[in-house]
């Protein structure tokens, strides 16, 4: 019999000593059993060391270890070196509070075979929490490519991803993002490769927290306005070379205008000025005027439409 190839996941934690037994024992209870369980931690204060230790003790498939020093504070800085160290011919990304389905790694391992793609994705749903979809998965495999995941329709989330590890040998989670890494995770690998095959299922458990960046965001709209802006200007410089898309850099800078208009307080960088008259050459002024109506009235979105004019995005509210 043919050995069956070896599954990386990969879960960066930080004091989830009190959930992430659950999320372990989802990974134990998969009915493929050739993976390995590389779990990093981005610095606990809480018991997570020995937990870890009992549960590496318990299963030799689980490895723990610390974020080293050369990667920065974060979970992208733990996921980039959970990578480093992975031996699997695939890798699965996962969050150290969600619970895997007991068929997941074995339902997408079989479909990326059968289909004989670079990744599969699959679907996540909250378990506890009213709104139990996250967001809609309303796309087909052959519709995908790097614009429509960049600024139409298409999502989905870190732990959907299911790909061949040499494809993103050379593909990292921005370190220095917050907010909006696996959307610029998913840019890059979309720039690389579109072959992937969509498993229509839900095979992810998402735990809402109140505490977590996302449910921070949704109890606080100034989070949500900072990390909309922090997410996609950073997007933007990270791959705005490699994606030559001028309808992608208009989009990019237009999300970042609409948050900065929004919130009360976000420190825009010298270079966006640079980037925008750059990308908006005539209509840029168009967002000092709403800075000065904004002061004035509280009203700005007359000039920014003004600055979107000929824009054609066919957008649903972008989760990031």
């Amino acid at each position: 019999m043919q050995k069956q190839p070896l599954v990386s996941i990969i879960i960066p934690t930080y004091n989830r000593a009190h959930l992430i037994g659950e999320t372990l024992d989802s990974i134990i209870a998969q009915n493929y059993q050739n993976w390995e369980c590389i779990v990093v931690d981005d610095g606990s204060t809480d018991h997570t060391a020995q937990f870890m230790k009992t549960y590496c003790e318990k299963d030799p498939r689980i490895q723990y270890y610390h974020r080293p020093e050369v990667h920065l504070p974060g979970g992208n800085g733990a996921r980039n070196y959970g990578f480093k160290l992975s031996k699997g011919e695939y890798i699965q990304w996962f969050d150290s509070d969600d619970l895997m389905l007991p068929k997941k790694i074995d339902i997408k391992l079989k479909a990326l075979q059968r289909n004989k793609v670079d990744f599969v994705i699959s679907r996540t749903k909250y378990f506890n929490h009213p709104n139990n979809s996250f967001f809609n998965y309303e796309f087909e495999s052959e519709d995908v490519d790097f614009l429509k995941f960049s600024i139409d329709y298409v999502r989905w989330l870190t732990p959907d991803l299911f790909v061949k590890k040499h494809i993103v040998d050379d593909i990292h989670f921005n370190e220095h993002m917050k907010a909006g890494q696996e959307y610029n995770y998913n840019c890059k690998l979309l720039l690389k490769t579109t072959s992937f095959y969509y498993v229509k299922e839900f095979l992810t458990l998402r735990r809402f927290t109140t505490n977590s960046i996302q449910g921070e965001r949704n109890l606080n709209d100034e989070v949500h306005q900072n990390k909309i802006f922090e997410s996609n200007w950073y997007n933007y410089l990270d791959i705005k070379e490699i994606a030559k898309s001028n309808k992608f850099n208009r989009y990019s800078l237009l999300q970042c205008v609409q948050s900065y208009l929004n919130a009360q307080k976000i420190s825009l960088p010298r270079q966006f000025h640079i980037e925008l008259i750059k990308n908006f050459p005539i209509r840029f002024i168009y967002f000092y005027m709403g800075i000065i109506s904004k002061q004035f009235s509280g009203r700005f979105y007359f000039f920014y439409k003004k600055l979107k004019a000929k824009e054609q995005f066919n957008t649903y509210k972008k989760i990031l």
